[in-house]
Order: C-alpha cells, then structure tokens, then sequence
C-alpha cells in the first residue's frame, strides 16, 4: 500500500453507504485497494470525524451529506518515513511490524509467505566485555548483510535489541535457508574486516496464507530456540572434550618428563618421541577449539 503514493501527498475518495466509489483522485483500481488495506469497512458508518493509522497512513473520515444522501469523504496521507525506520540498521522497526501484522492479520487476500527470525548470539556479552559502541558495530553489520541480501519486494525489520524478523514474500518453503545461508556469508565477510566476531542463530517457517501469520510466528520462533540449544548443547560437547584434553597433554608432558630423567635429558627413544608426537597433536586439536 505504501507505493501508491508519495509522502505528503493526500489520497481523496469519496464513498457511498455501500462503499461504492463516487469520486477518486488516484486509480480506480488502486482506490479499492487502499480502502481495504485501510480496513475502511471496520470504521464505517460513522457520525461525525474519526481520524486513525492504518499501516504508515494517517486516515481521516467525514460523513458528508449531499442531496439528501450521505457520503463518505475519506483523507489518506501518508506518515514520514522515519517514524518506521530503526536509525542504527536503516531497518524497518518494531511499529512498522506492529502495524504490518495487524494489517496483514485483517488481509482478506491468501498469499504465501516465509518468516524468518534472526537472533544475535550472546551480543549481552559482546556488550559486558568489548562495550555497547561494538555492540552497536554488530547490529549494524547483521542489519546491514540482512538488506544486502533480500530482495525488494521483502521486509526486513529490526523487531528489538537483537532480534530481526524478515519477511519473504510469495516464497517456496526452501528459500528461507538459503536466504539465511547468504545473511551469515555476508556477516563472515565483514566480520573478516572489521575484526569482530560475529554469529547469529535464525528460525523460519512458511505459509499459505496471512491467516497464518500467528502460527508462523510462533513456529519460526520455536526453530530459533532449536538452532540455539543445539548450540549450546555443542559448546557443553566441546567444553568437556577441552576438560579431557587439557588432562591428557597434563599426562604426557608428565610422563615426557620422566622419561627425559631416566634417559639423562637425552631423548632418543621412540617412546619418547611416540609420545612427543601425540602431544603436539593434542595439542593441535585444544588449540583448534580454543579459536
């Protein structure tokens, strides 16, 4: 709805009881179409001037009579753009998703669509030990792969702190992990040149029709706590295995130590080297963990 006009620009129409367009100043077709994602029918009929927001429009009506007949004379302007922008990502925000879903909730059309919700991973932390300005750093660089990656007839909205929610519109089922794929490649690439670590953790789920928009949610939602708890169930694996580890290269750099005593700190034994070997790759491995 919000391509049909410009901001600042007044769309006029004037309707009859029965909703019937008598006077427009923008297309025919379109007029229609505003009036029902305006939801104009759940405020009619009306006694005297109503004003509210429907999406990022600011609706007036007023009941006009003329020849004896009443008339509806309905103002739609459209709000500036900033009020639906989060300023650190250039995002939409959480009122532009307020009144997306309420509008979408109230869509009479079925049309499929796929949520996605992106979380960034442990970013409290981020901001307890590098400070909130590298905290900020890493919204903007996930916000920024987030808009370098969907197309434009999608949304993407920084819902709140560290939760994104991207819409895709008339999608097949499989493009919401592709999508994701691309936003972490992204987020890799930058995180490469802005020395910062990065990672994000992100739930999806499809549907046929906006009727869903509730379930969807909760459905995306619940996948991104599955994709977290993986996680954190992999850094327990790991933890443990760096605990065995660190108690293994303990071990054999005891026992490399006793057997450079019993061969007078000369050590040309194959034992000793078997087990020097081992170390370096126990070593190798805690290492690799530890990145």
């Amino acid at each position: 709805m919000e391509n049909f006009t410009s901001v600042g620009k007044t769309v006029c129409i004037l309707i009859d009881q029965e909703s019937i367009v008598c006077y427009s100043n923008i297309d025919r077709d379109v007029t229609y179409e505003y009036l029902e994602a305006i939801n104009i029918s759940d405020y009619l009929p009306v006694d005297d001037t109503i004003d509210y927001r429907a999406m990022r429009h600011i609706v007036t009506i007023d009941k006009v009579n003329l020849d004896k007949a009443v008339y509806y004379l309905i103002l739609i302007q459209l709000q500036p753009n900033y009020a639906y922008i989060d300023s650190l990502t250039g995002l939409h925000n959480r009122n532009y998703w307020e009144q997306l879903m309420s509008y979408m909730l109230r869509c009479t059309m079925p049309k499929r669509f796929t949520l996605i919700i992106i979380d960034i991973d442990n970013l409290k932390h981020l901001n307890d030990t590098k400070g909130h300005l590298i905290g900020d750093k890493a919204i903007r660089i996930v916000g920024q792969a987030i808009k370098e990656n969907i197309r434009k007839q999608d949304i993407g909205i920084r819902s709140c702190g560290d939760e994104f929610f991207i819409l895709l519109a008339d999608t097949k089922e499989s493009a919401a992990q592709k999508v994701i794929d691309r936003i972490r490649e992204s987020i890799g690439k930058r995180c490469e040149r802005e020395n910062i670590n990065i990672e994000i953790s992100a739930g999806s789920a499809y549907a046929d029709s906006m009727y869903e928009l509730e379930k969807v949610i909760d459905m995306a939602d619940s996948n991104l706590y599955k994709e977290k708890n993986g996680k954190k169930a992999q850094v327990k694996h790991i933890a443990d295995e760096l605990k065995d580890l660190k108690q293994k290269i303990e071990m054999l750099t005891d026992n490399i130590n006793r057997k450079f005593v019993q061969e007078s700190n000369v050590a040309v034994n194959n034992e000793l080297l078997e087990i020097s070997t081992k170390l370096d790759k126990l070593i190798m491995k805690y290492s690799k963990y530890r990145r």
